[in-house]
């Protein structure tokens, strides 16, 4: 049994892999964990530093010595961390909608116009203004250009081709880890995992079933 960590983004909670869970071929044990600061009602400030120290734990809560990661969007940031940081553990890395270095001006527009969405509208959507904020600032630190070079797991960088914003990062993300391959889904934006959940699974499950 192969172990599988899925990780959302940021306004996603873990119940958005559930199309990917449903499609789950046999050999997986999937965990869909809270990145650890976003979570409702915790008392807990996010950082991709903390929230990737929580991911790597799960080899040892599960009592495996590797593990595959997907992740999406603020997800995708956390699980290249924990596969620059510990690259032996990690086999396999999905990466979809995720950032080397996020512009300086993007990341300014996102936060001015989520500052301005309602607390009530975020909570409907499972997640804490305050927390969704401080999120997009610590994500706006973010620089992994000069160590993408790390990573040895075999890795698929996923962008849809509407995500205006991440369209570069992505080539980024797959000229600089070693062997990377790059997709693009047509006719999909910032979340393929649950825009075009069935597109996202036919790239994602074969890419982790292989094991050459």
């Amino acid at each position: 049994m192969r172990l599988l960590a899925l990780l959302h983004g940021l306004g996603q909670t873990p119940q958005s892999w559930q199309d990917q869970v449903t499609a789950m071929p046999a050999g997986f044990k999937a965990v869909a964990p809270w990145l650890r600061g976003l979570r409702p009602g915790r008392a807990q400030e996010f950082s991709v530093e903390g929230a990737a120290d929580d991911v790597l734990a799960l080899l040892n809560q599960h009592g495996v010595e590797q593990m595959s990661l997907v992740g999406v969007s603020l997800g995708a940031m956390v699980a290249l961390d924990a596969a620059i940081r510990s690259p032996e553990t990690v086999s396999h890395l999905v990466l979809a909608a995720g950032q080397v270095n996020p512009p300086r001006s993007v990341m300014r527009m996102q936060r001015l116009v989520f500052s301005m969405v309602p607390a009530k509208r975020l909570a409907s959507m499972g997640v804490e203004k305050k927390r969704f904020l401080q999120a997009l600032d610590q994500a706006a630190t973010i620089d992994y250009r000069s160590r993408l070079g790390l990573v040895t797991a075999r890795t698929l960088v996923v962008v849809g081709a509407d995500d205006k914003a991440n369209l570069t990062a992505a080539r980024d993300l797959a000229a600089g880890i070693p062997g990377a391959r790059l997709e693009v889904i047509p006719g999909v934006g910032h979340q393929p995992n649950v825009e075009d959940p069935a597109a996202f699974n036919a790239l994602v499950w074969p890419f982790l079933a292989d094991e050459a």
